[in-house]
């Protein structure tokens, strides 16, 4: 399933029609400039020679499989249609290949009895290792057989619906973050499907772009020890409101029967949050991962949280018509504050998720550091013209509208655009590479 790099993987034959319609590429000259240039530099431009620029993208779901959450994953499955189409229809041809894990790392329980010793329970064939799709009971599903799929699968859909189902027989101390950064690290990342279980590697391809989708009902609760907070069943009275029931981390929760009782979500105390890894390490984590291609560069990282919090992307206990947030995600909307224009959150208790996963294909879709099929040696060789959706043309020059990076090891040049050439998901992008001369 892994895929190459450059100029072959983009000449598969398999972009989408919509796509290829806002590619457009205009070579400034057809033949061979014989003019004595500089080495390095194109003297030969030719429409075989080069190409659009492009994306490849390793997307990661990062879904919560703990009892409370098999009407999320539904609404999740509903909407990858349009995941997948608007990851697509970008401005550029994007090679995307999707994996899930779940959040389940550990659970450190006890009874209601605060004098009650804990019990530690690890997740190992979780703990951030890519899944198969499972059936409610947390089973494997039978029908589901791949673990990484690529944007150009005829299953793509059906497949990623399976997936993103991993059952609700999962930890109840939901550690999104530690499983993201347990998925993307040695020895993990390195682990091959042979391994028992098996490992990631494959998943991370050298140069491609990283998008984390974490999907939950209740706060990240990541500790690397898994002995800091120990959490505890249903134990408080009857209640109507989270007022009844105290403080921060104080729910009134349905419990097994449909009655509303407290229950304290340790996670999600003040003493519970100061005990867990700081959020600031896994967004450093993120944003300094090495793109694998040798060359120094780092990944270009996006993280996007579709949890337990207000339509406005407020933390708080929200509530639908039918369904409520177990917890109000506080770390996760630090972690996507943190990752500025590269981070988005959305609410759990949404109807559809239509929306979020619109917006959050937007933010790859219309990437801004953009892959080049042939390094011209220097960026003043290169025009781009961008059409908006309104039909405004923007001319954009080196330094004027982009930056570029020459190759180095396995990474090809690239464009950063900036300012009013930043890209939008709605634009046409034209290229061209002018001959030296």
């Amino acid at each position: 399933m892994v895929r190459g790099r450059g100029k072959s993987s983009r000449r598969r034959g398999t972009r989408s029609a919509a796509a290829a319609a806002a590619l457009l590429l205009v070579m400034a000259a057809s033949g061979s400039c014989e003019c004595g240039a500089p080495s390095g530099i194109v003297d030969v431009c030719s429409g075989d020679d080069s190409g659009p620029p492009f994306l490849s993208t390793d997307i990661l779901l990062v879904i919560d499989n703990s009892a409370s959450m098999l009407e999320e994953q539904e609404k999740v499955a509903n909407e990858l249609s349009t995941f997948v189409q608007s990851l697509v229809r970008g401005p550029v041809d994007n090679d995307f290949q999707v994996g899930v894990i779940t959040t389940g790392v550990s659970l450190n329980y006890r009874t209601c009895d605060p004098r009650s010793a804990t019990t530690l329970q690890r997740y190992p064939e979780q703990s951030g290792r890519l899944q198969f799709g499972k059936l409610a009971d947390g089973s494997r599903d039978p029908a589901s057989i791949r673990r990484i799929l690529g944007g150009d699968d005829v299953d793509l859909v059906e497949q990623l619906e399976r997936l993103v189902q991993q059952g609700t027989n999962g930890s109840g101390e939901e550690m999104g973050l530690e499983a993201i950064r347990l998925a993307l690290s040695a020895p993990l990342i390195d682990e091959d499907a042979s391994a028992d279980p098996p490992g990631n590697a494959g998943f991370l391809r050298p140069g491609a772009r990283l998008l984390v989708v974490v999907v939950s009902d209740e706060d990240d609760c990541s500790d690397p020890t898994g002995e800091a907070v120990a959490l505890e069943p249903i134990c408080g009275g009857d209640c109507t409101s989270d007022a009844e029931c105290g403080g921060p981390g104080n729910y009134c929760i349905v419990d097994g029967t449909g009655a509303r009782k407290c229950s304290t979500n340790h996670c999600e105390t003040t003493p519970g949050r100061n005990a867990l890894e700081p959020v600031r390490d896994y967004v450093d984590f993120l944003q300094n991962l090495d793109d694998g291609t040798g060359s120094g560069r780092t990944r270009e990282a996006y993280l996007a949280v579709i949890g337990a919090v207000s339509a406005a992307g407020d933390p708080e206990r929200c509530a639908s018509g039918t369904d409520e947030a177990q917890g109000v995600g506080e770390r996760y909307a630090e972690a996507v504050s943190l990752m500025g224009n590269k981070g988005y959150i959305g609410s759990i208790c949404d109807d559809s998720y239509h929306e979020s996963l619109s917006i959050i294909a937007g933010l790859i879709s219309a990437a801004q550091v953009l892959d080049l099929p042939v390094d011209p040696g220097s960026g003043h060789l290169i025009q781009v013209e961008l059409t908006r959706a309104n039909g405004e043309v923007v001319r954009c020059l080196q330094g004027e509208g982009f930056t570029y990076e020459a190759s180095s090891g396995e990474a090809p040049a690239r464009l950063r655009m900036e300012g009013r050439c930043e890209l939008l998901s709605t634009d046409q992008i034209r290229l061209e590479y002018v001959c030296a001369s």
